[in-house]
């Protein structure tokens, strides 16, 4: 026997209709394992996430009624198969935290609605119901639209394009960013309070980086605008994690095995869970989430911001390429791999003295805690989930620590092997030989005719140039043993016979 997944919930009033809504743009599989998760918890008053970076978890009980709810917001083609999965369960879904002891399922009931603005422009009024407080979004790096610099790209073709055709009548946003600054102009025409802008993506500073972008936006349409986003709109900056990788078929017939759930589009993800905001919203007017487990509100994210991309994002950028060289597939086969386990030891291990303390985390603990949170077998996360768009996440998680170091002069041994397996990588060949049919990446032309020239011609100058191109001229510029670590490392593996041989624990 199963059971659609609408009709698990017996707690009807939580499907009520909010008097606070959060429009999230971007709904995909991590914004629905974490912050509607979280929602979630607080409109039904239970609650499971890890409270830290060391912990596991417990349960525990929220007693505050919460009267929010999520509208999500489609505004791509791509958005188009999400939504159409949400609105055949009335926007219920199924959420499997899985951990190596645990196989948790939770109905959530979180999103009150949609507006499917790639389908139907008229939809965006949905953004100005009064009701709507927060504006929140998961849009990966290059959602954003920026340039080397981190700043707005205005030479790009959608960006361009949002500016010319702002001010129509009939204007339809074609990136993140142009929909954020248009709702924000026709929510002050029609006299509605201003939003509170909340990044969740893992940006550094994501909200200060959104904020950034928006006002670079609206600068080229209105100077009003800029005024008025500059003095009415907060950015909150915050930090997110847990991993969800993508779901896949078998998924889907595990959850109705298991859990007798039918499920068009379930998320499936780790138990930990861990969200850090920076406490800046219109009027204080936000959920309660630091109720939960696992979530705090504080006034400075900063160095929570930094520890997370440094030591989770770039570290699972950088094995990425390494173990599917070695001819991996999933993350905690290549992790229960000695020579992989050590490189991810001393990678992290280079890293850490870049970071800022954060009260109450010991950056040791939380490296072995990675680790092992890496090496769950539930999760099955693919190592392509982790290579994509590569350049632009190596530049947001690692690219601040490369700077402290190499003002530091600290060491980068490890940190050059990685990069030298994302070189190698990008010429599309495996340690066997065989053909590696490479990720989405933004630069993913570029990045192949530069490590293509690299094979043939190892040389500084071609290596510097890669470098740069990721990481930016500045950064690579005179740093000469960032640059000689990094061929050192790539012919190693040329003579060696790959990225295996160097994965050795001696």
């Amino acid at each position: 026997f199963s059971m659609a997944i609408r009709n698990v919930n017996s707690n009807v009033t939580t499907r009520e209709p909010p008097s606070n809504i959060i429009a999230h743009l971007g709904v995909g599989g991590f914004s629905r394992a974490h912050q509607f998760y979280c929602l979630h918890l607080l409109r039904t008053a239970t609650a499971s996430p890890s409270p830290s970076p060391s912990a596991s978890a417990p349960n525990a009980s929220v007693t505050k009624a919460c009267d929010w709810g999520y509208l999500g917001v489609g505004l791509k083609s791509w958005d188009a198969k999400m939504y159409e999965a949400l609105k055949s369960q009335d926007y219920v879904y199924a959420c499997n935290m899985r951990g190596k002891d645990s196989d948790e399922l939770v109905a959530v009931e979180s999103i009150v609605d949609y507006a499917p603005l790639m389908a139907d422009p008229k939809e965006v009024e949905k953004l100005y119901d009064a009701r709507v407080k927060i504006m929140s979004l998961t849009v990966t790096e290059k959602g954003y639209c920026l340039n080397d610099a981190g700043a707005l790209d205005v030479d790009n073709k959608d960006v361009k394009k949002d500016i010319e055709t702002f001010k129509d009548p009939s204007f339809r946003a074609n990136t993140a960013i142009g929909l954020i600054a248009h709702a924000l102009s026709v929510r002050k025409a029609r006299g509605l309070p201003p939003l509170t802008i909340m990044s969740c993506d893992n940006l550094p500073t994501n909200g200060a980086t959104t904020k950034k972008a928006v006002l670079a936006f609206a600068s080229a349409v209105s100077s009003e605008l800029a005024a008025y986003i500059t003095s009415s709109v907060p950015f909150p900056n915050s930090m997110v994690d847990r991993i969800t990788p993508v779901t896949t078929p078998q998924n889907i017939s595990e959850i109705e095995s298991r859990h007798g759930i039918k499920d068009a589009w379930p998320v499936i993800c780790e138990p930990f869970l861990q969200w850090v905001i920076e406490d800046n919203f219109v009027n204080g007017c936000r959920p309660d989430w630091s109720s939960l487990p696992g979530v705090e509100f504080t006034k400075d994210v900063e160095h929570y911001e930094n520890m997370k991309l440094s030591l989770l994002n770039s570290t699972h950028s950088s094995m990425s390429y390494l173990s599917i060289l070695a001819g991996f597939d999933l993350v905690h086969e290549a992790v229960q791999d000695p020579g992989i386990e050590a490189f991810l030891r001393s990678y992290m291990s280079e890293i850490t003295p870049t970071l800022t303390a954060v009260p109450g985390v010991d950056f040791e603990e939380y490296a072995s805690t990675l680790i092992t949170r890496f090496s769950n077998p539930e999760i099955a996360d693919n190592l392509n989930r982790l290579a994509l768009d590569g350049s632009q996440k190596f530049r947001s998680a690692l690219g601040p620590a490369l700077t402290s170091l190499k003002s530091s002069g600290g060491a980068v041994d490890a940190v050059c092997l990685a990069l030298a397996g994302f070189l190698r990588y990008n010429s599309g060949v495996a340690d066997d030989g065989s053909e590696v049919e490479t990720v989405p990446d933004p630069m993913k032309k570029e990045m192949k005719e530069v490590a293509l020239r690299m094979r043939g011609e190892v040389s500084e100058g071609v290596c510097a140039e890669a470098l740069a191109m990721v990481f930016g001229d500045e950064l690579v510029r005179g740093w000469d043993g960032l640059v000689k670590g990094v061929l050192v490392k790539y012919r190693e593996m040329q003579e060696r016979g790959g990225a295996r041989a160097m994965l050795v624990v001696v």
